[in-house]
């Protein structure tokens, strides 16, 4: 597997660093919201908004991570069209649906812990391939 110069991968992990502390950030305030706005609100369209735009952001910090470890690892994904051909193949008119978003809430939190435990492994590979090609 063909990596980039050395000097990248510190800051490939100091980026892994940063989208897990986003992740988690992320699904702390979501549950923050479950806990407290949704039960005070209730189930509206105002309220699914909040949860979906967690549910978007979480997504998000993910993708873009992996977009740049594959950019690291010469993987570049053609500019503009990965995204467009990924949105293509999903249905993206989402109505506020309560059983939708409860599914999804419902994965996100046992998907949560693989994630970070995830996270944490790629971060341990990336140490090694650090110390094996440092210089001696």
């Amino acid at each position: 597997m063909e990596t980039r110069p050395e000097h990248g991968i510190d800051e490939l992990i100091a980026e892994l660093a940063q989208a897990r502390e986003r992740v988690e950030a992320i699904y702390s305030k979501l549950r923050h919201a479950r806990d407290t706005t949704l039960p005070r609100i209730g189930r509206t369209d105002d309220s699914a908004l909040v949860v979906a735009g967690y549910l978007e952001t979480y997504y998000t910090a993910l993708e873009t991570f992996f977009v740049r470890v594959s950019g690291y690892f010469e993987n570049d994904l053609p500019p503009g069209g990965w995204h467009a051909s990924l949105l293509e193949k999903m249905n993206l008119e989402m109505e506020y649906d309560w059983a939708r978003i409860d599914f999804l809430l419902a994965t996100l939190d046992g998907a949560h812990p693989a994630v970070l435990k995830d996270l944490g492994a790629f971060g341990a590979f990336l140490r090694e391939v650090r110390g094996r090609t440092s210089p001696e």
